[in-house]
């Protein structure tokens, strides 16, 4: 012990003799030994950095002020404190002990920059990293690694993401502060989102409607803002990205410079790909051997582009940002996805990077105001004002669809447009008070107004509105016990315009037509939430339970839709007179920490009244249009969703862990006594990884070897009756990288092998599922990126 004490104090030392202009310090255990590998965040500038084998970090020193200081580190508590700069002062070298908790992947990390209420729920928070590690085609599949959180997916450029079995209008996905809003009540609708400018996020997993309102019963993901470049200086990155299934290649630029705490951060991303491949030839479907022709799936290449600007002012009173982005898509739709797949129609084209249709096209334009206002050391007031426009449109031929070429233009193939407009707001203010307790108070309006086009139908024209206000208490009862609860209202509306749409035979003679009513309904709706976070042990056990009620407005898909659509290969029709649907929750985790081992245990239950989902009519219904089987209909059941994680790592020795996760998700409708639609196949991720951080030019390298199992989804327990059981299926991918260093310049490369063995396995969530197509096969995957950086010349 005394060895430790004296290598600590001499680091320190050290430092402080190297501190000027520079917030630095050492970061060490209760044993006294250095943590490497700690993040340290500085608010609100967003800085941001790791301490090296010795413990140790720097960051440059801001304009004087007041900051706040944290600091993470797996398997211990977070650090937080304040820090004053003042001019012309030289600020000690910090010397901080970080006490052992559970934070493992479950756990909570709080920032000044949203309210506590995640102090009592299952919380994730990582950065870029975790992405890099784990690239996939979409920002939803590369976080599937996390235990409760999965994806559907379209292919490989489309995918939403899934929290605990949740999905579509039952999470929030908050863009920098702006709930975004991209039509994603839609199985084939993907998150659009570039995931090479996702730098920070903050997962919520569990009922989240006290502070988000309709839409976050299931949980909450939050893409926090960018982090800020230091005072006078500039820097960036420029990334490369390829992988060899679907001769993928993407590039991305970012750009950002400070000058006086003026900022401005810039990036540019673009991406192509070709029809991707799947380890198989043929495929069954309704009785008809279709063929795969060269193991590739038809029409399944596209294009994104992205481009977002940020800007803003720091000061010692707040921050004040304006960000602009666009998201632009072209994807192609597998050519049997719409309509019965035909042989004739699955023939090579000669070209596997076209775009031919079907195929969807999505633009995304953002313009949003984020102000953070410091009332004083620990207050603070936080605004948010956006406006996004989602402009989606399908494409296919008439013919398809019988529709006369009397009704149309000549050479008209556009067969939805959905143009949605939103404007958004939301305020928190967080207030500390004298007895340690801590008060959130916080408000939210949205307005929507969505517009149709194309010659087919499925939505009317319609507009929403949603606004609520909710209040916030955590209170410190001892040391080692935290409780919180609060209490919001809401009102909600929808109205919708009426429309009919004939329907043609052959012949040109109108047989029958697809009508959708006039709504007017106004919601109101109340949720609470009470949760306690209690410390055992010393700190190396955690136990946290929470208690909610929320809720969720019915969307005009779910009550006005009447026609078929094709990311689900049906014809869905609303219900006019559906009610608002309420979650009864209840959250239970376990986490503990002893010397090279960390764990957590999380169970849930949720029972749903009125819960809303799409199922079969009964008696049977079917569609007048062509090949469209089977009318499905939204309705209202009560449901039960439950399950557990389990999750821990094993410091086995120097640089090498075992870590493994399980997640299982149970549905049930107590009228139908099946499963729900969309319940995610019990998985078992296992990781076994050798990774060592040094100083010198080979600053950091990992390799690593993961195995995942995911049970089978069958009758009668796991799947509904409109889908089809999925048998078990395991995966194996290896990957490794490491990061170059020669004086100020880095080179960090990435390198992945998914589905190592080229497997042919279905998963339970992708829309081609249903067609009983397999998944991508194998994959390589390999990433460089080269950051960038510098000061300005005074």
């Amino acid at each position: 012990m005394g060895l430790r004490l004296i290598c600590s104090w001499s680091i320190w030392l050290a430092i402080q003799t190297l501190s000027w202009g520079q917030i630095s310090g050492i970061v060490y255990d209760q044993e006294q030994l250095p943590l490497a590998g700690a993040t340290v965040l500085l608010l609100p500038d967003s800085l941001n950095t790791t301490t090296d084998a010795t413990g140790a970090f720097s960051l440059p020193q801001p304009n004087p002020g007041q900051y706040r200081l944290q600091i993470f580190y797996l398997g211990h508590d977070t650090h937080s404190q304040a820090i004053k700069i003042e001019n012309n002062q030289r600020p000690d070298a910090l010397r901080i002990q970080l006490q052992p908790q559970t934070a493992f992947l479950d756990a909570v990390t709080v920032t000044d920059e949203h309210a506590k209420q995640e102090q009592t729920l299952a919380t994730e928070h990582f950065n870029e990293t975790l992405l890099e590690r784990n690239l996939q085609g979409t920002f939803a599949k590369s976080i599937e690694k996390i235990p409760g959180i999965s994806a559907i997916n379209v292919g490989v450029g489309i995918a939403k993401p899934v929290i605990r079995g949740l999905a579509f209008n039952r999470i929030i996905v908050n863009n920098q502060g702006i709930k975004q809003e991209s039509q994603q009540w839609g199985a084939d609708h993907g998150l659009e989102l570039d995931q090479f400018d996702v730098e920070r996020v903050e997962i919520i997993k569990g009922p989240a409607s006290l502070q988000y309102g309709s839409d976050g019963l299931g949980g909450v993901i939050n893409v926090m803002p960018g982090r800020i470049p230091v005072r006078n200086t500039y820097g960036g990155s420029i990334t490369a990205l390829h992988k060899t299934n679907n001769e993928h290649w993407a590039g991305s630029v970012k750009l950002g410079f400070n000058i006086n705490d003026w900022f401005l951060m810039a990036r540019y991303s673009e991406q192509a790909f070709s029809d991707y491949r799947v380890p198989a030839n043929r495929f069954v479907y309704n009785s008809f051997d279709l063929p795969i022709l060269n193991e590739r799936l038809k029409n399944t290449a596209g294009r994104e582009q992205n481009i977002h600007l940020n800007a803003g002012l720091k000061r010692d009173w707040g921050i004040t940002r304006i960000s602009m982005s666009r998201y632009s898509l072209e994807a192609g739709l597998f050519a049997g996805a719409v309509g019965i797949p035909r042989a004739y129609a699955l023939t090579d084209d000669g070209n596997n990077r076209d775009i031919d249709i079907p195929k969807q096209e999505v633009d995304h334009y953002r313009i949003a105001l984020n102000q953070t206002l410091a009332i004083n050391e620990e207050d603070h007031l936080n605004i948010n004002i956006g406006y996004q426009y989602n402009n989606r449109r399908e494409f296919s031929f008439p013919e398809f669809h019988s529709i006369p070429s009397s009704q149309i233009d000549p050479g008209n193939t556009l067969a939805i447009q959905l143009r949605l407009r939103t404007l958004s707001a939301n305020i928190h203010y967080e207030q500390h008070l004298p007895d340690e307790s801590k008060m959130i108070y916080g408000a939210n309006v949205q307005w929507q107004r969505n517009e149709r086009g194309g010659f087919e139908f499925l939505l009317p024209n319609f507009r929403t509105f949603r606004s609520g206000a909710f209040i916030l208490r955590e209170q410190r009862l001892k040391e080692n016990i935290i409780i919180n609860g609060g209490l919001r209202l809401d009102y909600g509306h929808n109205d919708s315009d009426f429309f009919r749409q004939w329907v043609w035979d052959s012949n040109e003679n109108i047989t029958d037509s697809l009508i959708a009513p006039i709504t007017d309904d106004p919601f109101f709706n109340w949720s609470a939430s009470a949760g306690m976070n209690i410390e055992l042990l010393d700190g190396r056990m955690q136990l946290k339970a929470n208690l909610g009620k929320s809720f969720r407005v019915p969307y005009p898909s779910e009550t006005v839709s009447n026609g078929i659509h094709h990311g689900t290969f049906r014809h869905e029709r609303g219900t006019a007179d559906l009610k608002s649907e309420h979650g009864y929750q209840a959250d239970l985790s376990v986490d503990w920490t002893f010397e090279n081992f960390s764990g957590s245990a999380a169970t849930y239950f949720n029972y749903f009244d009125n819960y809303i989902y799409l199922g079969p009519t009964a008696p049977a219904r079917f569609s007048p249009l062509p090949e469209a089987g089977q009318i499905f209909q939204y309705r209202q059941d009560d449901a039960i969703y439950t399950g557990f994680e389990v999750q821990w790592a094993w410091q086995v020795w120097r640089g090498l862990s075992v870590a493994q996760t399980a997640d299982f998700v149970h549905t049930y409708n107590l009228d139908t006594r099946l499963a729900l639609p969309f319940t995610p196949q019990p998985a078992l991720r296992s990781d076994l990884k050798y990774e060592i951080e040094q100083k010198g030019w080979l600053k950091h390298y990992f390799v690593e070897i993961g195995h995942q199992f995911h049970a089978a989804a069958s009758r009668p327990n796991r799947v509904d009756r409109s889908e089809q059981p999925t048998p078990a299926y395991q995966l194996w991918q290896i990957g490794a990288g490491v990061e170059l260093k020669w004086g100020q310049q880095a080179l960090q490369v990435n390198l992945q092998v998914q589905n190592l063995f080229d497997t042919n396995y279905l998963n339970h969530l992708s829309r081609y599922r249903l067609l009983n197509i397999p998944e991508q096969g194998r994959n390589i995957v390999i990433s460089v990126k080269v950051p960038f950086g510098g000061k300005w010349r005074q």
